[in-house]
């Protein structure tokens, strides 16, 4: 989702776009708060359900391998130890995270659940021009 929206964003509105993915142990780069060269209401947060983030986190795992391959080796090694990836209690952590970024610099959060790319990028772009950080869209032309 967060890479057919920046695709929609730059290529169909013209927009220059950076996806940040936003993940708990690793903190986000430095620039991103750096108030002298983004500008906060420009800065958009993508949030989806617990419940629909689990079972994309799930099927990722599954696709990759990642399941078999911990279960493989977690009893060779006898770890006992799995990806917290997907792990309900992880996911809410996580996103209570990226709200509290959100939160604590100013930045706009949408919750993208159920919501069509063409959506979120038409409510962006809504957003922007509303704020007065209008921009041409190549679909106007």
């Amino acid at each position: 989702t967060r890479l057919a929206l920046s695709v929609v964003l730059s290529q169909m509105m013209g927009l220059k776009v950076v996806n940040i993915p936003l993940v708990l142990e690793c903190p986000p780069p430095k620039e991103l708060f750096d108030e002298d060269t983004i500008d906060s209401r420009r800065v958009f947060c993508l949030t989806i359900s617990p419940s629909e983030l689990k079972r994309t986190r799930t099927t990722r795992l599954e696709r990759r391998g990642v399941k078999a391959t911990e279960e493989k080796y977690s009893k060779v090694l006898e770890l006992g130890k799995t990806s917290n990836y997907n792990d309900r209690a992880y996911i809410l952590k996580d996103l209570k995270s990226a709200r509290d970024l959100v939160e604590r610099h100013g930045w706009t959060q949408i919750d993208v659940t159920g919501r069509a790319v063409e959506e979120t990028a038409s409510y962006i772009a809504e957003q922007l021009n509303e704020r007065g950080l209008a921009f041409l869209s190549t679909l106007d032309n």
